[in-house]
């Protein structure tokens, strides 16, 4: 008997740190009959979206995937890993890749026709944010991500996929196959990784070694304050694709995290269009997840009071004049269309290095 219990990383739900602790409770996990995989590329199984998203995008180039034949390829060397590793009792595959490129039924129907050419049961488990409290996490993870859009109505349109909760649900869960479940939970903050560590031992009918499990030493992803993420915007349409790696955007966001400030809060604009769409409870409804259940973290998501609503806040004059300085001084300069030139190799990242290290130490 093999089994495959199948984490879907649903945006801003805590995956990256869930994926730290599982690596790090590798050996913890084994005698509890929970095996993790050690033939894909690092932590987050990312491969297996790149495998059958139909647009691999970005993150298909981070393996070398570009083509339909490059796909295919994937594809065969997944099986042979498979057909050479896998091994009978319980498998743990986790990546919030699969919710973000995963986008249709059909290639969640071809992800899971492969699977089950080698497990006999596959049990797939995701946890939900409620929209008006996910709206600024997620907001901010585009900004670091280089986007210089606003925190506005057409940012929530153009990223609804992010907040329709129950589309997502739709397309993951097949009532009509015994083989495959389903199961939904609820990102509270309070007591979240300990509930991800109940789901996933309820999953696997197996008792859990909470003593021994090993905390991550830190969090895994930077929490940026409001004023360094309008910071970070600015910066943004200031440097062309290609011009700024990712290391180095990483080494940037990182400086940016020790700087102090109030939270990113919901903007009145956003909070009006996912009500509009329907989807301030991420288009779920209580009485569909909780029934007769009477799941406590359900109805207390359900009857969280909405996200407090505030204005997209703005750097002062001062700090934008004082940055553009250090920045012509470093040969760099701005025109009309937001592009960069520079006079000298590498100053334009030199340049937002001393603005950034200059916002930090105010």
């Amino acid at each position: 008997m093999r089994e495959l219990i199948l984490h879907i990383g649903r945006a801003k739900t805590g995956t990256t740190t869930w994926q730290l602790m599982v690596a790090l409770n590798r050996q913890v996990l084994q005698p509890a009959g929970i095996n993790i995989p050690q033939f894909f590329r690092g932590d987050n199984h990312g491969e297996l979206a790149v495998a059958f998203a139909n647009q691999p995008g970005r993150l298909g180039r981070g393996y070398a995937v570009e083509s339909h034949e490059d796909q295919v390829e994937l594809r065969g060397k997944l099986q042979r890993k498979f057909e050479r590793e896998l091994t009978d009792g319980t498998w743990l595959f986790t990546s919030e890749h699969l919710s973000t490129r995963l986008r249709t039924a059909a290639e969640v129907d071809s992800l899971y026709e492969f699977l089950s050419g080698h497990f006999d049961q596959i049990k797939v488990f995701a946890y939900v944010r409620r929209p008006d409290d996910l709206a600024p996490s997620a907001f901010a993870e585009t900004i670091k991500a280089g986007r210089t859009h606003g925190f506005n109505r057409k940012y929530v349109l153009s990223a609804r996929a992010f907040f329709d909760h129950a589309e997502f649900a739709q397309r993951w869960e097949r009532p009509h196959r015994s083989d495959i479940t389903f199961t939904l939970r609820p990102y509270l903050r309070e007591g979240h990784l300990d509930d991800m560590w109940r789901t996933l031992f309820t999953l696997a009918d197996a008792r859990p070694p909470l003593p021994q499990l090993v905390a991550p030493p830190a969090p895994a992803n930077e929490a940026l304050s409001a004023a360094a993420l309008r910071y970070l915007q600015e910066v943004n349409p200031l440097v062309p694709d290609g011009a700024l790696t990712n290391r180095n955007r990483r080494a940037l966001i990182a400086t940016l995290a020790g700087q102090q400030g109030a939270n990113l809060l919901l903007a009145p604009t956003v909070a009006a269009a996912l009500a509009a769409q329907g989807l301030l409870a991420g288009g779920l409804r209580e009485r569909d997840l909780v029934g007769d259940i009477g799941d406590m973290r359900w109805q207390e998501w359900f009857a969280a009071a909405p996200s407090v609503t505030g204005d997209w806040p703005r750097l002062s004059d001062a700090e934008r004049d004082e940055f553009a300085e250090r920045c012509a001084v470093a040969g760099v300069t701005f025109n009309s269309e937001a592009e960069v030139e520079s006079t000298k190799p590498g100053t334009t990242l030199r340049a937002i290095r001393r603005a950034a290290i200059r916002l930090t130490q105010r």
